[in-house]
């Protein structure tokens, strides 16, 4: 892993096309988290970003202080006995999203481009004193605690996710819920966007949440539950499709993350019912 420092003409070419992946927590280690604290050993106070196929990812301080400074998102990974925190975005928004950052506050850099196959080259900020005391300040207690945090909420939602497929009548209730809202979310962003693109990509992704939303309203009276939730499996792997489709997109603006977490969600419910189905007498 070598270390170069790109010229500005260099770094404003460092752009890859790509989108949010979605992150299912605790399970796997995740090699770029021993990746980022090698990195961070060797530029102490950087923002450190590790790019992993088509994103980059920060870890644990550098998770922590975008999430409270930016906003991101933070998402419990790695292993249950060596947890860490995690933010992401699209390669393709690398310019963007830390050339503000930068101008905002100041604060160094360093980025690792490449693959676990061929290896990462890091690209350090120029800036001789940037503002190193923002990372200094995020703790590895404040780190401990915040994944000590998601790890109380990760096993509150699976003790909810557990009681509701034990009890189809809430969970088909639960589904509406969940159906309704991510149907209201999206005809919000679909009304915001530009008419090209509302006339095509906004008309998709409406028809397809369309028949979602029947589905599951007809699913309580349908004669035939299994072939309904298959269809409704179905319709919501679209879905998620046109969802992941949206940063690529340049002048569409979704709450992106969101969405596609309600979709899963959605998914998850769905095949939870299918199983019952199956195990039915």
């Amino acid at each position: 892993m070598s270390t170069q420092t790109p010229t500005t003409d260099e770094a404003t070419q460092l752009a890859i096309r790509s989108y949010r992946g979605i992150e299912l927590g605790l399970g796997e280690a995740d090699p770029g988290a021993a990746i980022a604290a090698k990195i961070e050993a060797q530029h102490p106070g950087h923002l450190v970003l590790v790019q992993a196929g088509k994103f980059l990812h920060g870890y644990d301080r550098t998770a922590y202080a975008l999430a409270t400074l930016k906003g991101y998102k933070l998402k419990l990974v790695g292993t249950a006995a060596a947890p860490h925190i995690r933010v992401g975005f699209p390669a393709g928004n690398f310019k963007r999203r830390l050339w503000s950052l930068v101008a905002d506050f100041g604060i160094p850099w360093s980025v690792a481009l490449g693959t676990q196959a061929t290896g990462h080259t890091v690209y350090a900020s120029t800036q001789p004193t940037g503002n190193s005391q923002v990372l200094d300040a995020v703790t590895p207690e404040i780190v401990a605690e915040v994944i000590a945090d998601l790890r109380q909420r990760n096993e509150v939602n699976k003790a909810a996710a557990h009681e509701l497929l034990a009890h189809p009548d809430t969970a088909c209730f639960q589904l509406k819920a969940k159906t309704q809202e991510l149907d209201t979310q999206l005809l919000q962003d679909i009304v915001k966007m530009p008419r090209e693109w509302r006339a095509t990509y906004g008309e998709s992704l409406r028809a397809c949440m369309a028949r979602v939303l029947r589905g599951v309203m007809a699913y309580g009276l349908e004669e035939n539950k299994p072939a309904l939730l298959r269809a409704i499996s179905a319709d919501i792997d679209c879905l998620k499709h046109y969802l992941v489709q949206a940063p690529q997109l340049n002048r569409i603006k979704l709450a992106f993350e969101h969405r596609a977490g309600l979709a899963v969600e959605l998914g998850r419910l769905v095949g939870g019912l299918i199983r019952s189905q199956r195990g039915a007498p």
